[in-house]
């Protein structure tokens, strides 16, 4: 139950506490006193949407507070379009405040009476009254994964061609480096193999050049320093000094002896053969060719073998991939099925059932020769996959069903779609109808309706204020009405007056009683004002 509502900056609210009582509250005023603004203000209090523009001219920011039950409900609105809420001062967000409260208030407005025109949701009302909605959830969840399932393998489907071409050129790839097989370092290696036996011939041309100028020609130069040893050693018995030049002379002599000794040793391991050359050639070719092509180091040819080997291993059998995602589905259309049909038989059994309770509620309202029907209609689909007895049935988010209301207003008169024929104080009058059939269901302790009286006057009016008079002996009930014979019947008559004084507008309300109210009610309902 709301017990108050506090406005401030809202609109054209100034600031505005009003306390709800119990029973049936009218709620009157004139056109642009401010009636909807404060169904408004309590509709954004549980969750509502908002917008910047609903802040007061010159504000910067609205505050909406809802005192219901036992919790204290604030929204504060900026300016700029953002808004917080708090329950019992703690911060909550929009979807739990929703779910705290959405079982506390239920608000049918104007909007309410268009959508019911609209067939898509009359499949909503049946499995509300089913009890179908974790059923229908599933459905619905099932029925985005089919095609999120199916969608996900035609694009398998339109890639294997382009994946088995990857994975053609990875194996080549992969044969490729395999069969050079390059170790580390190895053009390193190779190359300097390749520098010394493409000048072989070089090399032993200079050895044995080498030796001959310090060995074997005339005047070579070992016999040159071995002869000049000689010489100076024979003179150190002049000068003891002189015995310095000879010990290098001989260090000298030790060297280029080693030098000859290296030099048959570096020649002895050199042989002219073609074939070796050629080998190193074109092992060096190939790695090259490698580099080149993967990255320009044999550190890059080793990472794009890694690469590649990771590749195979995720790309190995695309068709196994589409194995897997086949039998998914299978499983799916299977859950969908089952479930589909599940619900299918619950809504033919419960769509009679709920008919007659809306009919039956209808001939309170002053629709006594008036049928009502819930009709639920199956497509046969050749290639549909619900199957029941040997016809396939063409399926959507819900299942097999498609539920459309059909209304016949005067007897004898064959039903027809709701939204075909149905006036405005019909549908009026069908949507309390259908709430008051609805509300024994939902245990909700507040209605709150905005101008339920749309369209309707006389004797159906009389219907609808003892309708609302008797729904407000188990609830809650508040609307805004047009109609003496609603106001009349009310235990409770909140008056919104609305002040304009120069360039300033405040709102006000007052609890009307005695002849106070009968002032407001003549006022209202017997003058000129007989809409407000």
């Amino acid at each position: 139950m709301i017990k108050t509502l506090y406005i401030k900056n809202f609109a054209i609210i100034k600031e505005l506490k009003i306390p709800f009582k119990k029973g049936l509250t009218v709620i009157t005023g004139e056109t642009g006193s401010g009636k909807s603004v404060i169904l408004k203000a309590l509709g954004i209090s549980i969750g509502g949407k908002i917008s910047k523009y609903m802040v007061r001219s010159g504000k910067e920011k609205s505050i909406i507070e809802a005192s219901i039950n036992k919790i204290k409900i604030r929204r504060l609105i900026s300016i700029t379009g953002r808004s917080r809420a708090y329950l019992n001062d703690q911060p909550i967000s929009l979807n739990d405040l929703k779910n705290h409260t959405g079982l506390s208030i239920d608000f049918h407005g104007q909007n309410e009476q268009q959508l019911i025109l609209n067939s898509e949701i009359h499949i909503d009302y049946l499995d509300k009254y089913c009890g179908n909605d974790d059923k229908v959830k599933l459905l619905e969840f099932l029925f985005k994964e089919n095609n999120h399932l199916n969608e996900k393998l035609e694009n398998l489907k339109k890639n294997v061609d382009e994946k088995n071409n990857q994975i053609s050129l990875l194996n080549f790839q992969a044969s490729e480096i395999d069969s050079v097989n390059p170790k580390e370092n190895e053009d390193i290696t190779l190359d300097e193999q390749y520098k010394r036996l493409s000048h072989l011939k070089e090399i032993i041309q200079t050895i044995n050049q080498t030796n001959h100028i310090l060995f074997e020609k005339e005047e070579a130069v070992f016999s040159q320093i071995d002869y000049s040893r000689n010489l100076v050693s024979s003179i150190e018995r002049y000068d003891s000094e002189l015995s310095k030049v000879t010990k290098l002379l001989d260090s000298s002599i030790i060297q280029i002896q080693e030098v000859q000794s290296e030099l048959f040793d570096q020649l002895s391991k050199l042989e002219l053969k073609p074939e070796e050359l050629q080998i190193v050639e074109d092992r060096l070719s190939s790695i090259e060719t490698l580099k080149r092509k993967y990255g320009g180091s044999l550190n890059s040819v080793k990472e794009k073998r890694a690469y590649i080997q990771k590749e195979l291993k995720v790309n190995k059998n695309p068709e196994k991939e589409q194995a897997v995602i086949i039998e998914k589905i299978k499983k799916v259309k299977e859950k969908f099925t089952d479930i589909s049909i599940e619900v299918h038989k619950k809504r033919k059994e419960m769509a009679s059932v709920l008919s007659l309770k809306i009919q039956n509620s209808m001939k309170n309202l002053n629709m006594p020769g008036s049928h009502f029907e819930i009709k639920i209609i199956n497509k046969a689909q050749k290639n549909g996959f619900v199957k029941i007895i040997n016809t396939c049935y063409e399926h959507n988010s819900k299942g097999i069903d498609n539920v459309e209301f059909y209304l016949s207003a005067n007897p004898g008169e064959p039903t027809k779609p709701l939204s075909l024929i149905a006036s405005g104080g019909e549908i009026s009058r069908i949507m309390l109808a259908i709430k008051t059939v609805f509300e024994k269901l939902d245990p909700v302790e507040t209605l709150v309706f905005d101008e339920i009286d749309s369209g309707i006057s006389g004797n159906a009016a009389e219907k609808v204020a003892s309708h609302l008079l008797e729904l407000s002996k188990s609830k809650q009930v508040m609307c805004i009405t047009h109609l003496s014979q609603i106001a009349i019947k009310a235990d409770n008559h909140l008056h919104i007056v609305k002040h304009v004084e120069k360039d300033n507008t405040s709102v006000d309300y007052i609890y009307a009683e005695g002849n106070d109210r009968e002032k407001i009610m003549n006022e209202l309902f017997l003058g000129k004002k007989l809409r407000i």
